[in-house]
């Protein structure tokens, strides 16, 4: 009989590109609540910046929180990203 469940224990790193390294600290900055409000036994998740690059790494129990844990950090970082561009074609409007 085949699980239900086909992966177990997955794990990724993706790298996003920032055309500079405040950029990229801004988006980690913006996700530290995330990662420090949400604790779960089911997925672990670290986020660190290395010059203009942010890097995730994933490691899930199981694909279902693999998935979720992925969804919501790349949703999280494009809502920083399109901020960010709104702060660069009106930057008066920030001070």
């Amino acid at each position: 009989m085949l699980s239900s469940n086909i992966l177990v224990g997955v794990e990724s790193e993706i790298e996003i590109e920032f055309e500079n390294p405040e950029e990229a600290n801004i988006v980690l900055g913006s996700l530290k609540p995330e990662i420090c409000g949400s604790p779960s036994d089911r997925t672990s998740v670290n986020i660190n910046t290395y010059q203009s690059t942010l890097m995730i790494s994933i490691e899930a129990k199981d694909n279902a929180s693999f998935r979720a844990s992925l969804n919501s950090y790349l949703r999280w970082i494009k809502l920083s990203s399109e901020i960010l561009d709104l702060r660069k074609e009106n930057p008066q409007s920030t001070n």
